[in-house]
């Protein structure tokens, strides 16, 4: 996970590198790499399940950045479904929003990063890179907090492809 650690204080650095005279190169360049740290965040707990060490980066390589998409889509719209079997204040409520949190902030942190990269008619303000940035920063942080469960470990499983 320090890749993606590292990945995310770059990030933050990029978007503050020029305070006074952002430079639009530098924005585009943090929206990316927020992202690329949220999606090798989850490369690496996907990974980590698997037993033989040595081929871990070569598991990772199968993930993908339109099936996590979409196995995120799909985790959010189960967690919204599911929401009202929950008490307000249980524990279990507690780690689907965090989840619902994380799995919604992978998906805009993508969106984010398309648009960063692709869509150059857009001009980016430093509000707008540091306040993603700090929906990613939070998303690490929610993370941590739900990883060993049931349902987060389900969701890495889901990265992978379809169920069958």
């Amino acid at each position: 996970m320090e890749f993606a650690n590292d990945l995310l204080e770059l990030a933050k650095l990029l978007a503050n590198l020029y305070p006074e005279h952002p430079r639009q190169a530098n924005l585009r360049r943090a929206l990316s790499t927020a992202y690329y740290a949220i999606f090798h965040l989850l490369i690496f707990e996907a990974t980590l399940n698997w037993g033989r060490v040595e081929q871990r980066a070569q598991l990772g390589r199968i993930l993908n950045h339109g099936r996590m998409k979409t196995a995120s889509v799909e985790m959010v719209a189960a967690l919204n479904s599911n929401a009202k079997r929950y008490n307000s204040d249980s524990p279990e409520r507690m780690a689907a929003e965090h989840l619902l949190y994380f799995c919604n902030a992978f998906v805009q942190a993508q969106q984010y990063r398309n648009d960063a990269d692709y869509n150059t008619a857009k001009e980016w303000t430093t509000t707008e890179v540091v306040d993603q940035i700090e929906e990613v920063t939070k998303a690490f942080h929610l993370w941590s907090t739900v990883r060993q469960g049931a349902t987060a470990q389900a969701y890495l499983v889901s990265l992978f492809g379809e169920r069958r």
